[in-house]
């Protein structure tokens, strides 16, 4: 102890003398101060709260990233899968009622069109008459067909598209 002691006595007599030894030693002491404070919280980070590491605290959140990885990419598969299917489902519905003939009332015929997204499906006609009823179907591609189309069925179209 008595050279810590002769050290200790020296180096308080030197930085009385001289300033560059003072401000040196408050610069030291100042680092040791600052060294044991972040030294405690790097312990304390280390540790956890409730015993844990913090390595196994990060290798937690590290499966739990991948697994919503995972999940996302299963997510995303399933939303490209359920959007090509609604594109070919029926999206538009239009019912025009109307009257075939001049003297018949009550707009009992109809021309519905069932459409998907792309303007592909049917469009179904009944005219009603005093002998029967007469139904009639016709296939539409992009809005179009291939048979002749009455003025109704057209319309039922175009009241289809509106509704996409």
């Amino acid at each position: 102890m008595d050279g810590f002691d002769a050290v200790f006595h020296r180096v308080l007599a030197g930085m009385s003398s001289d300033p560059i030894i003072s401000g040196l030693a408050i610069l030291v002491l100042f680092s040791l101060l600052q060294d044991f404070f972040l030294f405690r919280r790097l312990r304390r980070l280390v540790r956890g709260g409730d015993g844990k590491t913090l390595e196994g605290t990060i290798r937690k959140l590290d499966e739990r990233v991948g697994a919503l990885e995972t999940h996302a990419v299963k997510a995303t598969t399933a939303f490209d899968n359920i959007d090509e299917r609604l594109q070919t489902s029926v999206r538009a519905v239009s019912l025009n009622r109307f009257d075939p003939f001049k003297n018949a009332g009550g707009q009992q015929s109809f021309t519905t069109a069932l459409l998907n997204e792309k303007g592909d499906g049917i469009v179904v006609s009944g005219i009603h008459s005093r002998d029967g009823v007469r139904v009639y179907a016709k296939d539409v591609t992009k809005f179009k067909s291939e048979r002749d189309l009455s003025e109704e069925e057209v319309s039922a179209i175009a009241e289809a598209k509106k509704k996409l």
